[in-house]
C-alpha cells in the first residue's frame, strides 16, 4: 500500500474547506475513485486488445489484469508516455 502526503497552505485548506466537510477525507475519495476509474479503462484497453489479437485472457481480477497489462507493456506510466513523446 502506498501513501500520498500533501502539504497545503492555510489558505488552500479553507478554500478546501469551502468544498468540503473534511478535506483529507475529500481528497482520499478522490484519490481512490480517479484510481479505481484509472484501473477500470486499463482492464477494458487490455481485454479490448487481447481479444483483438486473438490471445487469451489469463489474468484474473483487476489487480492481475493492471499487472499484466504493464508487464505485456499493453500501457506504460504516463511518465513513459511524456518521455516517450519527447524522445520521438
Amino acid at each position: 500500500m502506498r501513501t500520498i502526503t500533501v502539504e497545503l497552505t492555510d489558505t488552500q485548506w479553507k478554500a478546501l474547506q469551502y468544498v468540503a466537510e473534511d478535506p483529507e477525507d475529500w481528497y482520499n475519495g478522490w484519490a481512490k475513485g480517479r484510481a479505481d476509474a484509472a484501473a477500470k479503462d486499463i482492464v477494458r484497453l487490455y481485454t479490448d486488445t487481447k481479444v483483438q489479437a486473438g490471445q487469451p485472457i489469463t489474468a484474473v481480477g483487476t489487480e492481475a489484469v493492471v499487472q499484466a497489462a504493464y508487464d505485456e507493456n499493453i500501457i506504460q506510466t504516463a511518465a513513459e508516455s511524456n518521455k516517450n513523446l519527447i524522445t520521438s
